[in-house]
This record gives structure tokens, sequence and C-alpha cells, in this order.
């Protein structure tokens, strides 16, 4: 666990620490939720619902993204955590080299390729949120996972500006999806290499690491002890609802707003670009007032901005619908996954940082993949508008399970009920 702070949060090794924020958002700010869905919109043209046929597809690479989280929590036993997030990291950026210089070109290989970069995304993320609670103590986690956050839409920022020049005046196809992801994978490698290294000169390889130190592999343990960490598996819970839907509209918005309203590449990168904009104040803002203010009033608005989402996505209309669409994600998008981050942070149970966070990450993951699945299989057998309304139930749910959480987490502890608070 962390040691007390003496000094200011944001230091040398917070600030590395949420650099590998800026450097995974250059993938994960853009492949999932603009370039990947036109890519096998594109590939699946022959499928009689190329919506839902990417929408399996995703849930596929999803689930795999878990598994893989699974097997960083065992390699964890033997390999320091810097060292697995390093391998990890260069196994992503191999991953998305694939889908842009493809060595058979296959639907196939490419939906391989695709399953290959979410887990290695995935498996990287699990050992780097990992060490968050390992930086500072309980108090500050908040601040520093929502920074982090907020600064990683830079990496996306630059990126997404590097793709506009790209693409500029070149129509839509396969093969200039494929040189953006060459893009990506050129950008990544080179920030990759930066921020790890200093990682590496800010004590990383150290960090937590020793004979008693967390293990990931110690994930089993904490489900067997589920009873005593309580709060720990309700907020899991709400999170995971609440990521199923998020998973959904990141999954979707791209190809409704293609299909419905014409949205061409360009337009959809225009389109991100104003999310990443609105994202980086809009995190920071909303971290302020959790840290400084309330917790319970800001997280109800954001979650219900979620909402708000699924039903322009289902009922939304008129020419300004996807501005309207993307502005609330971007006014929401970075403060709902920093906050729900900086609150697992806030209640791992002492010593057990690092399966908690691999635990968490295959709870998301698998409710992830549940979420473009079951809009998948709803919107083949009753249309679009009443999957994205089942959606919208369960993020009423899981939004629930939060909220229950931090009025709890908020509670004056009575003398009875001290002893068993996490």
């Amino acid at each position: 666990m962390a040691e007390p702070l003496d000094g200011p949060w944001l230091n040398r090794r917070t600030l590395s620490w949420a650099g590998y924020d800026v450097a995974s958002s250059v993938y994960f700010g853009l492949a999932p939720a603009v370039l990947l869905p036109l890519y096998f919109q594109h590939l699946f043209s022959g499928f009689a619902n190329p919506t839902a046929a990417w929408g399996l597809l995703a849930a596929g690479a999803i689930l795999a993204s878990s598994i893989a989280a699974l097997c960083a929590a065992a390699l964890s036993a033997r390999i320091t955590r810097l060292s697995l997030l390093m391998m990890f990291t260069a196994a992503l950026v191999a991953a998305i080299a694939a889908l842009a210089w493809p060595p058979w070109p296959s639907l196939a290989f490419a939906a391989a390729a695709y399953v290959a970069a979410q887990s290695f995304y995935f498996a990287a993320t699990t050992v780097y949120e990992s060490f968050l609670p390992d930086l500072l103590p309980q108090a500050a986690r908040q601040k520093l996972s929502g920074f982090g956050w907020a600064v990683g839409y830079l990496g996306g920022l630059f990126a997404i500006v590097v793709l506009l020049r790209l693409v500029a005046g070149q129509p839509e196809s396969p093969r200039l999806l494929e040189s953006c992801f060459g893009a990506l994978a050129a950008i990544s490698a080179v920030f990759f290499v930066i921020v790890l290294g200093q990682m590496r000169r800010a004590g990383f390889a150290t960090l937590g690491e020793g004979d008693s130190s967390p293990r990931l592999s110690g994930l089993f343990t904490v489900l067997a002890q589920w009873r005593s960490h309580k709060p720990v598996f309700v907020l899991l819970g709400g999170t995971m609802l609440v990521h199923l839907a998020v998973s959904v509209v990141v999954t979707f918005t791209a190809p409704i707003l293609a299909t419905r309203f014409g949205q061409t590449l360009p337009d959809l990168l225009w389109l991100l670009l104003l999310v990443h904009v609105l994202s980086v104040p809009s995190t920071i803002g909303w971290n302020m007032l959790m840290t400084s203010w309330s917790r319970l009033v800001p997280m109800t608005i954001l979650l219900s901005a979620w909402g708000f989402v699924l039903l322009l996505m289902a009922f939304g209309s008129g020419p300004f619908m996807p501005v309207a669409t993307v502005t609330v994600i971007g006014c929401c998008v970075g403060a709902t996954a920093s906050a729900l981050r900086g609150f697992l942070a806030e209640v791992v149970p002492p010593g057990s940082a690092a399966p908690v966070f691999a635990l968490a990450t295959v709870a998301g993951r698998v409710a992830a993949a549940l979420g473009p699945a079951l809009f998948a299989l709803i919107s083949a057998l009753k249309g679009q508008e009443a999957a994205l309304l089942s959606v919208l139930v369960l993020l009423g749910l899981g939004a629930a399970l939060v909220l229950l959480h931090l009025v709890r987490a908020d509670m004056p502890l009575s003398p009875q009920t001290s002893s068993d608070r996490v």
C-alpha cells in the first residue's frame, strides 16, 4: 500500500503513471469508437445485418480480454508488474500494426488481430491500474485517477489531428482505414517508449514488489472472501452494469450515426475530436467537484446523462442529433470512468490492490461483452430502439448500486459496524 503522502500528490512518479493514460488513449480513444466499427462494417458488408455481426465480434473480443486479464493475474506471481506492463504494451502495438499490414489479408485475420489488440490492451490496463493504490494514500487517489483520465485524452487528440490530415479528401475504404491503423501503431509505439522509460526511472520496477507484496494472482482469494469485502462487490456489481451500457454506446454510436445520419469517416473523426476536447475540462471539473464538494450529486448527474445518450440514440432525429449525442458523451465519459476507478481504489482491502483491480477488469470486460451481444440479439429480433431501451433498464440498475455504495460510504460508522467496514 502507499506510504503517507509527504509532499504534493502530483509528482514525478504520479505524472509518469498518468503518462501511460496519454499513450494508451492513442489506440483506445480512436480505434474501438470509430475505426474498428467502420472497418468491420466494410468487411461484414456481405452479411444480412453488418451491425449485429460487428456487435457479436466486439462481444467476443471483450470476452477474450477478460481471459487476458486472468492471464495477467497468473503471470504476476512470476514476473514484476512493470515487466508485465512492458510485455503487454509491446504486444498491443504489434496487434495494431497487424491490422494495418496484415500478412494474410482476410476477415478471419483481421478479426484475430482485433481480438488480440483488445486483449493486450486490457491485460496492460489491469497491471497499470493496480499501481494506483501504491502511489498515493486513499484520500488522494480520486484526484490522481481523474487527472490521469483527463490528460489521457491529449494522446487521442494528437492522433485524431494526424488522422484528419491523413484521410482528408480520400474516399472511405478498408485500405484507408488500414492506413489509419498504421498511423496509430507508429504514434503509440513512440508514446509508449517514452512513458515506460519514465516509469522505469521513477522506480516502478520495484514499486509494491517484495515477498509480502500483493499479487494479481490473489484474485481468487478475494473472491473466496467476498463476505468480508461486501462494499467492493456492491461497487463492482454497479460498475459492471454501467460498463455494459457504456460499451453499447462506444460500440454502436459510430455505426448508428453512419447508417442513420450519413456520417462519413472525416465526419466521425471531427465528432470524436469534439468528444476529446470536451472530455479534458469536463473530467477535471467533475473530479474537482467529487473531491471538494460531493460525490453523490455529480455521479447521479453523470449516470443520468448516459441514460439520456441512450434515449438520443434510440429516438433522436434531425441534423443536430450527432453533435448533441457526442457532446453529452464528451461531458461524461472520462468523468464516469475515472470516478469509478477512484471509488474502487478507495475501498481496496489492505494488501489486495492488484487482485482487486484484476477482478474489476475481468468483471468489467464480461459486462462490456454482454452489452454488444445483448444489443445485437435484441436489435435483430425487435429492432434497435427496443435494444437501447433494454440497455437503459440495466444502466438504471447499475446506477442504483453505485449510488447506494456512495451513500453507504459517506455514512458515519457506528462502533458496532466500524470493524466490518472495508
